[in-house]
């Protein structure tokens, strides 16, 4: 059995050289963390949520199973949980610790990326649509959007007089932008790792709006102190405004999802605060 590599937490194989970051992963009561395990129908694991500091058993993960093939089971759940400190036991292999909170300020310096993508067919580690409901998966992070990181960019075709006077035939203008991820405490090389991952999915959000990586573009990292192994990084992205409209609405309807009745709220062209 294989925990998905989109499950947005992260579960250390081995201790790395250098000091720690000092960053912990945060979330937001309202986002949903959706663990997925797959592997064969015979197969199960005891995963617990636990409380930190000192690893105290708070509850088991009940698993919601999906047969993908006869032979290959998805089991998936989603912790919604309360703000705390927390850590996940997954059949013996412990998370990093994160962190849930409902401090407006601290959230403020966040980022919500939420992603998918439009089938089950491109990926065999990672199940987007479970019995034909498409499903989001919920992965914050400390960064965003600075004003001085935008470029702008223009395609077209002039034509030039033999008076030397310029005729534009058509123009597009477009706007890449450059997310920064981490803030002045930078964050651990897994979060790049991850939203390297999450760009080859067809639809990625930040705070609710749709963006593209920039051609093959990746993180770029910046190393904020040696044998410190916490980063700050960017990656040019440009944002997805006039391909189906329609689809980006009924997206925004599963994303905002809290319950049948309560949805989050949204704000529109907000950058994100980074300290």
């Amino acid at each position: 059995m294989i925990l998905s590599p989109f499950t947005p937490l992260f579960f250390p194989s081995k201790k790395s050289d250098g000091i720690e970051s000092r960053y912990i992963q945060t979330f937001a009561p309202s986002d949903e963390i959706l663990i997925e395990l797959i592997g064969g129908t015979s197969e199960s694991w005891i995963c617990q949520v636990m409380s930190e500091p000192g690893h105290s058993p708070l509850f088991q993960v009940q698993f919601n199973t999906w047969d993908i093939t006869s032979t290959v089971r998805l089991r998936f759940a989603v912790l919604n949980l309360s703000p705390g400190l927390y850590s996940v036991n997954l059949n013996g292999h412990i998370s990093s610790i994160f962190k849930v909170t409902d401090d407006s300020l601290e959230l403020e310096r966040t980022t919500l990326i939420q992603f998918s993508m439009n089938s089950n067919r491109h990926r065999q580690d990672a199940v987007f649509f479970i019995d034909g409901m498409q499903r989001f998966f919920d992965f914050r992070v400390p960064g965003g959007f600075k004003d001085s990181n935008w470029t702008f960019a223009v395609e077209g075709e002039q034509f030039v007089t033999d008076q030397s006077d310029i005729v534009q035939l058509y123009g597009l203008e477009s706007t890449q932008k450059k997310f920064t991820l981490g803030n002045s405490e930078g964050c651990p090389i897994w979060f790049a790792e991850m939203l390297n991952r999450i760009l080859c999915c067809s639809y990625v959000y930040f705070d609710g709006e749709r963006y593209a990586r920039k051609e093959n573009s990746a993180p770029e990292a910046t190393i904020l102190q040696e044998n410190v192994n916490s980063f700050v990084f960017t990656q040019n992205l440009q944002r997805v405004i006039n391909i189906d409209p329609e689809l980006t609405l009924r997206h925004q309807v599963i994303m905002r999802r809290i319950d049948n009745t309560n949805y989050r709220l949204t704000t529109n062209n907000i950058n994100r605060l980074i300290k």
